[in-house]
């Protein structure tokens, strides 16, 4: 009752509303200057750190992951064809508060120097300016500490688990090894730094984009005859209620709304305050600029990649019972045959190691805002090999209602600190738009 009350009911109403809110506020500035945004995005990149483009692909490497392709199709699954059309919303509505976020992170951060780790950055300092005194300091910490527990669970406990089932599926490999192979490379590679997770994303993710849209492409135009219905039974589902009492209360219990938001929420990350921490590291010469990318990073996640997914589930004619990694590859498997699964059980490996680093990446910078202890963050990696490979031989369920609550806590706190920050947020808006490019 509790988990449907916050992921089903609060989650939605306030991640939709503070989405329009930022959307109407920042709004008049998009709508005059796009050109300019455009030119501001493609032409940002400063002097030292980590250029734009490396930021969004990290930030990018924890967004496509498990909920790009067994979200989606769970979300399909449990909502229904509709609930696609409300991950579009959320999308939509999503891109501002992605903007907004970034743009605070990149006016909040700190610089230290290198040998200490360099750039810190993340709405665990902008919520404890936002809130400021001791309760500042105390919200702060306590979003720091969900966001190590979130990257112990749907960072990697959930990533290996879809991996884990892909390829023991497919090629019949041991849950168990899949899960210490995936923890062992990710604990070698954050051992050698935040650069290495950045080479390591900065490769992966272009590739598995590209790979996944070419799959997607074909079985589209294999089945281009079901996509009229296909877009007509997203419209059709999106506004009926399932298994509701009616009224307000229970259009956003409705499966379409509460499976359509949470999970293009888990996939997007929009207003849960953590793709902010990649992207403070970038070298963007405006907090407005590299907002941008963020915009960027919401439209490949969940626009493409996300609709791509949902078409072809619905287009392939395959009933989603229960939804998962399995359902989303006899999907593929049913238009493209036996080359399908291989590709699919590869393909989301490499998405989910990278969400992996990503989100191990997201802990060790939270750890690093509670405590400057070695030995602290030697622990927490031991706990990244450790949950890999419990996640790989574990069913997730139980795992997906707690990622479910400490993500819906971790949301609302962010955007508590985003609405008491807006002015700075629009006065770092205005000062790009108004001043020279």
């Amino acid at each position: 009752m509790i988990v449907d009350l916050l992921s089903g009911v609060a989650l939605p109403i306030f991640l939709l509303m503070s989405g329009a809110y930022f959307t109407v506020r920042l709004s008049r500035y998009f709508w005059r200057h796009p050109c300019k945004a455009v030119r501001g995005m493609l032409h940002c990149g400063g002097e030292g750190g980590t250029t734009p483009t490396r930021a969004l692909a990290v930030a990018l490497a924890g967004t496509l992951g498990v909920g790009n392709i067994a979200g989606v199709a769970t979300a399909i699954a449990l909502g229904g064809p509709g609930a696609v059309f409300w991950m579009w919303v959320a999308a939509a509505l999503a891109m501002s508060l992605k903007y907004a976020e970034i743009v605070l992170a990149l006016a909040t951060r700190r610089y230290e120097s290198a040998a200490i780790g360099g750039v810190h950055g993340g709405a665990m300092y902008y919520i404890k300016e936002a809130f400021r005194g001791k309760v500042g300091r105390v919200l702060a910490a306590a979003f720091a500490i969900l966001c190590v527990l979130l990257a112990l669970t749907l960072g990697t406990m959930i990533q290996a688990n879809a991996a884990a089932e892909a390829l023991s599926g497919v090629f019949h490999l041991s849950p168990l090894a899949v899960g210490g192979v995936m923890g062992a490379l990710a604990v070698l590679l954050l051992a050698f730094g935040a650069k290495w997770v950045e080479d390591a994303c900065a490769a992966l993710v272009p590739f598995a984009c590209l790979l996944f849209c070419i799959l997607s492409a074909g079985v589209l135009y294999l089945r281009r005859a079901a996509l009229p219905e296909a877009f007509a039974a997203i419209f059709r589902g999106a506004f009926t209620v399932q298994g509701a009492t009616g009224g307000v209360f229970g259009f956003f219990t409705g499966g379409a709304v509460r499976y359509g938001v949470s999970r293009g929420l888990v996939s997007n990350e929009a207003g849960c305050g953590t793709a902010p921490i990649a992207h403070a590291a970038s070298n963007a010469k405006s907090p407005a600029q590299q907002g941008f990318w963020g915009i960027f990073e919401v439209f490949v996640d969940t626009i493409l990649l996300c609709t791509l997914t949902a078409l072809v589930i619905l287009v392939s004619g395959v009933e989603m019972t229960g939804g998962g990694v399995f359902s989303a590859i006899r999907a593929y498997g049913e238009s493209l045959g036996s080359i399908a699964p291989p590709l699919l059980a590869i393909l989301i490996t490499l998405f989910a190691f990278a969400t992996v680093l990503c989100w191990s990446h997201y802990g060790l910078e939270a750890l690093s805002y509670l405590t400057r202890s070695r030995y602290v963050s030697r622990f927490f990696l031991g706990g990244v090999a450790l949950s890999t490979m419990v996640g790989a031989t574990l069913a997730p369920a139980f795992v997906w209602e707690l990622t479910d609550i400490v993500l819906a806590l971790m949301t609302l706190l962010n955007l508590l600190a985003l609405f008491l920050s807006r002015h700075r947020i629009q006065a770092e808006t205005k000062a790009f738009f108004e001043g020279e490019l």
